[in-house]
Formats: C-alpha cells, structure tokens, sequence
C-alpha cells in the first residue's frame, strides 16, 4: 500500500511577512478579535503569538483548497490572513470549513486591514481625546467598554493610548439619598480639573468623544464642566445594537415642539422647565413636586421613546432648541430665579444641556426620578452662584 506523501507547508518570503504584518497593525484579523500579536493580554510577556494562514490552503485538500487556485495563491499576500494562534487554528480546522468559507475570511482581511489604514493615514487634527463617565443607575454598577468607544470614533483615531475614565460607580449611598448627588458631582469636578490641569502641561484639549452613563443630574452636571471645551462630540449607546455607533444620517425636520405658560402670573411662582424625549413627564407630577401653580416651560418631541435618537442631526437640533429656551428664559425672567428642571432624555441630551448653561443664565435645580419612590426628589443646583 502506497502511503501519499503530506505536502509541505510553502516558505512565505520575509517581505510579504512583514507586510501581512504591517497591513494588520499587528493585530488579529479575525473579526471581533483583534488581540495584539505581539504580547500577551493577560501576562503582558512580549512574544511572537502571530499565525498566518492561507484563506485558500496551499494544498488542494487543506481548509478551502482548490486544485488550481491553491498553488497559484500559496505566497500571494491578498490569500494570507494574520491571526491569534486561537483563531488561526479554528478557521484551518477541516472541520468548520463551512463556517468560515473563502469569502467570508477575505471580508474579515478587507475590514480589518481598511480599518487600520483609515486610522494610520488620519492626520493630528482627527485626534480626539476620550472620556468615560460611569456612575450607577437605580443601584445598578455602569461599565463602558473602551473598545466600543474607539470604533465609534472612526475615522477619528485616539489621541492618547487610554480614555479618560471618570468612574463614580464606586459610590454606596442610597440613590434616594439627599447628599448622593453633592457627593458624585464633587468628586466629578475635582477629577474633571484634574484631568483639565494634567492636559494644560502637556497639550490642551481641542476635540474631546465623551460616552456618559448616569442619572441626569449628573450629566447635566458633566455638560456644564465641559463648557469652557469648543469641541466637544456626545455618543449615545442603542440599545438595539448595544454599541455606540451613530446609526443613522437623516435631514433636519421638526422634531421637537416647545410650548410656554400662556399667561405670566407674577415673580413668586416657581418656574419649570420639562424636557420629554425618552418618555413624557407629566404636569401633573411637575406640579405635585413644587406645588402651587408653577410657570412651566417645555421642550418635547411629538411621540417621546427611548429610541428616540439616533442620530447626530437629532442631538444636534436639540443643542439649537436648549439656546432658544434658554435665552428665552433669560428675557422673560431676568432676575436669576432658580428653575427646576425635570429631564427625561437621553444621556448625551443631558449633557448637551449642561453645556449650553452660562454663567449668566439662572441657577438649575435638576430633578432625579426615584422608581423605589415613584417621584421626582431636588437632586442637584448647576449653575449655583459661587457668591465671589
């Protein structure tokens, strides 16, 4: 019996080597993967954990061969996929060929080794800054993914190897508490100068990508500290997708309605201002938090939901309706009167506000929903005078 004789593996020439390298940054190719090949993740030891493997196998019986086109393709850079050893190993089992068929794996080459030249060929203006805001929601713990946050910039690449993080999800008192909120923005604005300070030695902050997760007050509260920053570009997290990637790109239209008191009645009612994107508040419930009969101003969509944005034209339409109110605030009531704000809108809405607060404008009480109390509590003053 006449044993056939294996065929052996093709030298791949060390110029096509460097080049599969350099075309992948280094990086795993498998989609969803891209783990540095040059170090380990967990041990962060420098070693060389890099596997090349032909799309179309060198040999006609080998993972996706072919008679004719394997040989012609042994050592063509356009036929050879850089990977983890992991995913080198899966995509050459004979087993899961199905799984991973030609076509398939030169998608995955296409995307990765695109992505990698989009971000080498931007220039230094296309660098931005990142910065994560987490802070627990009803009691929950808020985690960012940094990974997501980086492809959602693109073709904006990272000016620096690591966001910065401004991380509250530490804080243990009670949401319901009256001081939780004094306590996390204290600790938000002493982290946000620090990282002010640390960027005004070496370069100052020109573009800053901010991806928030927390109660509104506290965004609110981020926007206003972001304010003096003239460029700075909100993410929103879909739910759907669970990614931070701006999913659609649409015209303006009308989409949101503002709606003012008819009738001014005099300097001792307290003054409302009701924002209704992710879900309609109330009057009613403005009106048993403050009592009396409140001035109460308004900015709403026409059919409030929590999918309700998803777009930049719609965040950025929302920016222009909060300057319009604000100024018409400003005139209407020019005495600095405190405002109570009832917010519900999406995270980058609430720090998009805080944004376009002034010195000048009146000082803020924002308003936190409770669900274990199923109301409204005063959590936080933005724009608080400093009485210097």
């Amino acid at each position: 019996m006449q044993i056939k004789k294996q065929q052996s593996r093709p030298t791949i020439p060390d110029q096509v080597q460097r080049e599969l390298w350099g075309r992948a940054a280094g990086r795993c190719e498998f989609r969803g993967c891209n783990d540095p090949l040059y170090k380990d993740t967990l041990t962060q030891q420098h070693s060389n954990l890099a596997c090349i493997s032909h799309i179309v196998a060198y040999s006609s019986e080998g993972p996706r061969g072919d008679s004719v086109r394997s040989k012609l393709l042994e050592k063509d850079i356009s036929n050879l996929i850089l990977t983890c050893r992991k995913h080198g190993k899966l995509i050459d089992d004979l087993s899961q060929v199905a799984e991973y068929p030609e076509e398939l794996l030169l998608t995955f080459k296409r995307e990765h080794e695109r992505r990698v030249r989009l971000l080498t060929e931007s220039r230094e203006d296309a660098q931005t800054h990142i910065l994560l805001l987490q802070a627990s929601i009803d009691s929950q713990p808020i985690t960012i993914n940094p990974t997501h946050t980086i492809r959602a910039i693109q073709p904006q690449y990272p000016a620096e190897e690591h966001p910065y993080v401004i991380n509250l999800s530490g804080v243990t008192i009670r949401p319901d508490s009256s001081a939780v909120f004094q306590v996390m923005a204290k600790s938000m604005t002493q982290q946000m100068h620090a990282i002010l300070a640390h960027q005004s030695t070496t370069r100052p902050i020109k573009n800053l990508a901010v991806f928030a997760l927390a109660p509104i007050p506290l965004l609110v509260h981020l926007g206003y500290l972001l304010g003096d920053i003239q460029c700075v570009d909100l993410y929103q997290r879909h739910r759907d997708q669970q990614d931070w990637t701006w999913q659609e790109q649409e015209e303006a239209d009308a989409f949101y309605e503002i709606h003012e008191p008819q009738v001014l009645l005099n300097d001792t009612d307290k003054i409302a201002l009701v924002v209704s994107v992710s879900e309609e508040v109330s009057r009613a419930r403005v009106v048993a938090t403050l009592g009396g009969d409140p001035l109460i101003y308004e900015i709403r969509t026409g059919c409030p939901s929590r999918d309700f944005l998803r777009s930049r034209k719609r965040l950025e339409l929302f920016g222009y309706e909060v300057r319009k109110m604000l100024f018409m605030l400003r005139n209407k009531h020019p005495h600095n009167e405190t405002i109570h704000l009832f917010a519900a809108v999406p995270a980058p809405m609430a720090v998009e506000f805080g944004r376009n607060l002034k010195d000048f404008d009146a000082p803020y009480l924002v308003y936190e929903y409770v669900k274990t109390k199923r109301a409204f509590i005063p959590a936080l003053m933005v724009n608080e005078p400093t009485g210097e």
